[in-house]
């Protein structure tokens, strides 16, 4: 049986240029037996931090030997270095701009060069605004028909990583923010739910703010609270999520990337008064 052939395009095309499909042409024409799955191409353009996060959330659940191909590049034609990296038994082919740093958070490279052996690619220059098709593409298409990773160039020194804030821990709160907000209008945060768990057994006694605006209770799911009613929960890539019931969080409570988002645990009311906020 031959081996497994199957490749990943993540880019922020579109799907009404050609750009995509040209690209898959190219690996099709290099590797016949491949299999091109699209994670997206509706990153917004040049945003690389998305890009990161959605990478991050979707490369874990394929299989060991894919290789995902990342064609965010606002620095497309500069002297920027495109990368290829092989991490926890997947490839990756990206550009050096910090596309990488979800996936690099997980675990160290195993594998990790800069492309510059030209016995890999088309005969032909390629063009300085899109090396998606005429460098990303054509090496994806190689790896896959079984070229070894270390051949394609020498190891970087370093390689680019976004510097994404971290949460800040006070004796009573935890304070993250807002770094991704999804098609739902989900507001999706810096702070993680092995964060908040091993900070507090009950999740009952916490309460939110997203900016100034209260963000309810935990829930296990949207569905637990009325339609249009705020909710907190952790998602199912386990960071804390603030959302609306069939609604736009981001819409209703005026928030999106880099709004604060702090936590805390009120302390019961006692009887006769008013509860704290938080």
């Amino acid at each position: 049986m031959a081996k497994q052939a199957l490749a990943t395009l993540l880019t922020d095309f579109g799907t009404r240029e050609a750009y995509a499909g040209a690209m898959k042409g190219v690996i099709f024409s290099i590797c016949p037996r491949a299999q091109v799955v699209d994670i997206s191409h509706d990153i917004p353009p040049h945003d690389i931090l998305t890009a990161a996060i959605v990478l991050g959330e979707s490369a874990p659940f394929f299989p060991p030997g894919t290789v995902h191909v990342v064609v965010v590049d606002p620095g497309v034609g500069t002297d920027r270095r495109i990368l290829v990296g092989r991490f926890d038994g997947q490839t990756f082919v990206f550009p050096d701009n910090g596309v990488i740093t979800a996936i690099a958070e997980r675990g160290p490279a195993e594998a990790l060069v800069v492309v510059r052996n030209p016995n890999f690619l088309p005969p032909f220059p390629a063009s300085t605004t899109f090396h998606g098709r005429d460098v990303f593409a054509p090496i994806a298409a190689n790896l896959l028909n079984g070229l070894g990773v270390e051949q394609l160039g020498p190891e970087p020194e370093t390689y680019r990583l976004l510097d994404l804030p971290p949460c800040e821990e006070t004796d009573d709160e935890i304070i993250g923010q807002v770094i991704h907000v999804d098609s739902f209008g989900n507001l999706i945060t810096n702070i993680t739910e092995a964060l908040v768990r091993g900070r507090w057994m009950n999740l009952e006694t916490i309460r939110g703010l997203c900016g100034d605006r209260d963000t309810g209770m935990f829930q296990a799911a949207y569905g637990f609270v009325s339609e249009g009613e705020v909710v907190m929960l952790f998602n199912s890539m386990g960071r804390l999520e603030v959302a609306v019931n069939h609604g736009r969080a981001s819409d209703v409570l005026g928030a999106g990337f880099g709004t604060p988002v702090r936590l805390k645990a009120r302390r019961e009311a006692l009887p006769g008064t008013e509860e704290s906020a938080p």
